[in-house]
């Protein structure tokens, strides 16, 4: 397939830091020399939850949709556009339409150094505003918070992507934001507070809690309640990334469990990247090839299950190793960049393998 690839276009309208990932996985396969940015035009702005590309060949175009945001809906003018769409919030009921490539967690990775992102994000906003015209109205600012967030917040994916190898006995780390709404609260958090605490009880060693968001306080009036809540595991300080990695690298397991609307968050991509022992409560969507509890990581469903869970990776080193190489190996196969993109344009050129 490789060989007859000359040019993958990415329309610059997607969200940069929600689809670096597959960007990743374009130059890694293709060589950044054939992938550029371009608009295309018949596409509306509602393109802005998805990174929209076209794979030109010697005899045809391919177009196929990266479908990265947290919500589980299709985009349904953009997958009639398509030739293969991917979806990383993939619901169990849209599993088998013809066009449906499920991805799986991801997460967001820088690119480019920060002079790089910073001018590739002014060219690109000049791009869309000359050739989509007055249909993109998100002001420039805006615009490149995201590719800025990239740099600050984020790292390449060779950075993660490192079997973890640093477990240190007795030690647990989870630190995770404090997020609001009452569907967060009684879902995201609650899950999370009781692993935290559970660590604390029955680990020698535990670093963690909740990141307290104070802006927060403007959007829920009831967000301060949540300082009473969890008193004893609130944070009011962020830690470097680097620092984030370096403990999460050293716990002996992590935690995971749907993010704030049910989604995939990051962390699952991550813990997959790095190979952890990973302990998550059930999954709300799809995961791409069979993620199977018991092989690739422990589903528990209530607090009891959580503790049974810390137990067992605690006390058993050859089912703790045996997580780790299998989430690892998983992430290789299914999810990774290239992984990914290699499915997506499998699943876009099927028609072409058939004539």
């Amino acid at each position: 397939m490789k060989s007859i690839i000359n040019r993958i276009i990415i329309d610059p309208r997607c969200r940069i830091n929600y689809s670096s990932f597959y960007i990743d996985g374009l130059r890694t396969l293709f060589g950044s020399r054939i992938v550029e940015f371009q608009c295309f035009p018949e596409l509306s702005v509602e393109i802005s939850n998805c990174m929209a590309v076209k794979v030109l060949t010697n005899y045809e175009i391919k177009r196929v949709v990266f479908d990265c945001w947290d919500g589980n809906t299709i985009n349904e003018k953009m997958y009639q556009w398509c030739d293969a769409y991917g979806k990383v919030n993939l619901r169990h009921e849209d599993s088998n339409l013809e066009k449906i490539v499920p991805l799986g967690a991801n997460f967001g990775i820088s690119l480019w150094n920060p002079f790089k992102t910073l001018l590739i994000g002014v060219k690109n906003y000049r791009i869309i505003k000359t050739a989509c015209g007055k249909s993109f109205s998100l002001p420039l600012q805006a615009f490149i918070r995201d590719y800025a967030y990239m740099f600050i917040r984020r790292k390449k994916h060779s950075y993660y992507h490192r079997f973890t190898e640093e477990e240190k006995d007795g030690y647990a780390f989870s630190l995770n934001t404090l997020w609001w709404g009452d569907l967060s609260f009684n879902t995201t958090n609650r899950y999370r507070g009781e692993f935290m605490r559970l660590c604390k009880q029955h680990m020698e060693s535990f670093e963690g809690g909740f990141f307290y968001v104070k802006k927060a306080e403007r959007e829920s009036s009831t967000y301060s309640n949540y300082l009473q809540e969890y008193h004893d595991i609130i944070f009011r300080h962020r830690i470097s990334m680097s620092e984030y990695d370096k403990r999460s690298r050293k716990s002996l397991f992590v935690f995971n469990t749907p993010s704030v609307i049910g989604c995939h968050g990051w962390k699952l991509g991550e813990f997959l990247c790095e190979g952890k022992a990973i302990i998550s409560t059930p999954l709300n969507n799809v995961m791409p090839g069979n993620f199977i509890n018991g092989v690739h990581y422990i589903e528990v469903k209530n607090e009891q299950e959580m503790s049974d869970a810390i137990f067992m990776l605690r006390d058993n080193k050859t089912l703790l190793m045996q997580l780790k190489h299998n989430a690892f190996n998983y992430y290789n196969d299914w999810v990774s960049p290239e992984s990914s993109v290699k499915r997506m344009l499998s699943k876009a050129f099927e028609k072409m393998a058939e004539k």
